[in-house]
C-alpha cells in the first residue's frame, strides 16, 4: 500500500480550509460540498482531504492508501475487519478496514479517482 494523503474529518469545512491556506496549502479540488482536497502549490497533489461527514468523524483522522483495485483488495482479504465496504465516494472508489489496534485504514482506488486529482484519469 502506498500512502496518498491524510483524511481529516471536520465540522467547519470553510473555516478549516482558510486555516490550511494560511499554512500554505491551497484547494486543489472540491469533489462535492462536503469534501476538499488541499495541497502545496509546488506539487499540485493533495496532502490533506478535509471531509464534513459524521461517519468519517467516528473513524477519526487517518491516512488514505493506494492499494490498487479496492474491490479486488476487498475480495482478497475477507478476514479484515471491514468498516466500510467498497463504495463510490466523490473522491473515488473507497473502502475502510480496521487494523489490529482499531485504527481505520482507508483505501482509494487509483484508477477510479476523479479526473485531474493526483493526475490520473477516471476509468470508465
Amino acid at each position: 500500500m502506498k500512502p496518498l494523503f491524510q483524511l481529516c474529518p471536520v465540522e467547519h469545512l470553510e473555516a478549516t480550509v482558510d486555516y490550511y491556506r494560511e499554512l500554505g496549502l491551497r484547494p486543489l479540488d472540491w469533489p462535492d460540498d462536503e469534501t476538499v482536497l488541499l495541497g502545496p502549490d509546488t506539487t499540485g497533489e493533495p496532502t490533506i482531504a478535509l471531509v464534513r461527514d459524521p461517519q468519517e468523524s467516528a473513524l477519526s483522522a487517518g491516512g488514505v492508501f493506494d492499494a490498487g483495485d479496492v474491490d479486488a483488495f476487498y475480495a482478497a482479504h475477507p478476514e479484515l475487519d471491514w468498516l466500510v465496504p467498497p463504495t463510490d465516494r466523490s473522491f473515488g472508489r473507497y473502502a475502510v478496514f480496521a487494523d489490529r489496534t482499531g485504527t481505520a485504514i482507508r483505501l482509494l482506488d487509483p484508477l477510479r479517482r476523479r479526473a485531474g486529482v493526483l493526475g490520473l484519469a477516471v476509468a470508465s
